[in-house]
């Protein structure tokens, strides 16, 4: 039976309140530098735990002394938790992270969309340059992940999260894109560009967080099913799907690349023939009830983490106050 098309606006919604949490935690966190490094400035402003999502490096370095030496980062404790969610959403629901969360992804989304606009398509590589470009985000996350959990013993783990080097690494973002080099703009503009015309450029063939856990998802009990007796083949579902897999072409979507978005699902016209669903007992997801298990189960672990006091950094205004001025003489190695 052809089913009536619905206008689904969770996902954008859910990607939109999280763009704008991002902004205001980006402004919060630039007032909060400005107060702690001007002298005259006497009030102290807060600083937003939220800004450690975007240090995924100690959050893996941290995950590592965890499970080694039995203690949370206090350093950046909420970087380790946001990680931890992240992980958590994809285990179930596939890469969902990247397609409702992740601001990184909402931005390819828009420049892709941009795109579409200005040269009425998005372009796609050669199938064989595909093939190798999505190499590279599984290349650079096992690099990662052999020099943290394999080469670095829990020790040196625990004893990098209390350089000072890490102490103000989030400063230290801040402060690239603030006084931004010319290889750094150019090389930023170039990611914009390229992700106008190739859909997903980024997350597609660079983004390690993603190779992570599309990993992850892969194992996910949550899957695209399509009903292979409903199926009118009419590939209005492998058109959709923003990661271009052949969902119509296979009965259960295990690709890494899947980031759980349903636009296949949105876009099939036949009622109950694609699913994100269970295999058995049957309990399909809508864009809806994706969308409360997502954000609820995001929330949840922030909410226990603030609750336990795994959120807020140990560190005082004092030593960043010492730090600061200091920061050009930290380097990682």
């Amino acid at each position: 039976m052809l089913k009536c098309k619905e206008k689904y606006t969770w996902r954008r919604s859910i990607q939109f309140v999280f763009a704008i949490m991002v902004v205001l935690i980006g402004i919060q966190f630039i007032g909060f530098v400005q107060s702690i490094s001007d002298s005259d400035v006497n009030l102290f402003k807060g600083r937003p735990a939220g800004v450690e999502a975007f240090l995924p490096i100690s959050a893996l370095v941290a995950l590592k002394a965890w499970l080694t030496t039995g203690f949370f980062d206090q350093i950046h404790p909420a970087g380790l938790v946001i990680f931890l969610a992240a992980m958590s959403v994809s285990l179930l629901w596939k890469r969902a992270f990247c397609s409702w969360i992740c601001p990184f992804g909402t931005l390819a989304e828009g420049l892709a969309l941009l795109g579409q606009k200005i040269f009425k398509k998005n372009f796609t590589p050669p199938r064989w340059l595909d093939y190798v470009l999505r190499s590279l985000k599984y290349l650079i996350m096992g690099f990662f992940v052999y020099f943290i959990f394999v080469l670095m013993d829990g020790a040196s783990a625990y004893a990098f999260l209390q350089t000072p080097y890490n102490m103000v690494a989030d400063i230290k973002m801040l402060e690239f894109f603030i006084n931004m080099t010319w290889v750094g703009f150019c090389v930023i503009t170039g990611f914009i560009f390229l992700s106008v015309l190739i859909e997903n450029f980024w997350c597609r063939y660079l983004c390690p967080y993603g190779a992570l856990l599309g990993l992850l998802g892969m194992i996910s009990p949550w899957k695209i099913r399509r009903d292979l007796d409903t199926c009118i083949s009419c590939s209005r579902c492998s058109i959709a799907c923003p990661n271009r897999i052949n969902v119509d072409k296979t009965q259960i979507v295990w690709s890494p690349e899947c980031t759980g978005c349903l636009n296949c699902v949105k876009q099939c016209p036949v009622s109950d023939t694609l699913k994100f669903d269970l295999p058995k007992p049957s309990f399909p997801l809508s864009q809806k009830r994706l969308a409360l298990c997502v954000v609820g189960l995001w929330f949840v672990m922030i909410g226990i983490a603030q609750l336990t006091g795994h959120w807020d950094t140990s560190i005082s205004m004092e030593m960043y106050r010492m730090l600061i001025p200091r920061m050009d003489q930290f380097s990682h190695f």
